[in-house]
Formats: C-alpha cells, structure tokens, sequence
C-alpha cells in the first residue's frame, strides 16, 4: 500500500474483548486503531512461509506415503500369498518413506536457519 493510504475496517467485538483492547491500547499508549495495525502486522507476519509449515509438496509427498500404505494393505487383503508379499514391500516402502520424511524434515530446518 502506498505511504499514506488507509483502509478502514470495521469489527465487531465482544464487549469484555473491547475492553481488554481498550486496556492495552491504554498500557502501551497507542490509540486502539494503531494497536490493531500492529496487532495484524505482527500475525501476518508470522503467518509468512518460514519453513515451519509444510509446503504443498511435503504435504503431497505425505500424501502418496499414505496411499501407499492403503494400497498394501488391500494387497494383503485380496492377492493369494498377500500377506508374505506385502511384508516384503512393506519394509520396502517403509524404509524409503522414514528416508523421504528424514529429508524432507533436514530441508526444513536448514531453510529455518
């Protein structure tokens, strides 16, 4: 928004939340719309990607980690020899998605550095 431009924005509260609002303005000296600016700038903030939350690939990933799993254990349910055969798979794909998650997680902690 360019210097200077406003936007207005009107809110309804609870009347015990208007007056803690009305006491905190009051505490840090600012008018209650200032603190309400900073208030929002502050959670916007933190609501900006910082790694913390998992992006839409990881959550992709997850999800194919599940349908993995769901699809083994129809495997074991319908194919004769199933249940020997899944096992099998199971360590398999087990392994692989313990690694996935592992680096998945090394990503996020780097990029939160």
């Amino acid at each position: 928004m360019p210097v200077g431009a406003r936007w207005q924005l009107k809110v309804w509260l609870a009347l015990r939340l208007r007056a803690e609002v009305k006491a905190l303005a009051k505490r840090r000296r600012l008018s209650i719309s200032r603190l309400v600016e900073s208030l929002l700038e502050r959670a916007l903030s933190e609501a900006e990607p910082s790694g913390a939350l998992p992006d839409e690939q990881t959550i992709r990933d997850m999800a194919t980690l599940i349908a993995v799993e769901h699809v083994l254990k129809l495997q074991e349910a319908t194919i004769p020899g199933g249940i020997t055969l899944s096992r099998r798979l199971i360590d398999r794909a087990a392994n692989a998605a313990i690694a996935r998650i592992e680096l998945v997680e090394s990503f996020l902690r780097e990029e939160s550095r």
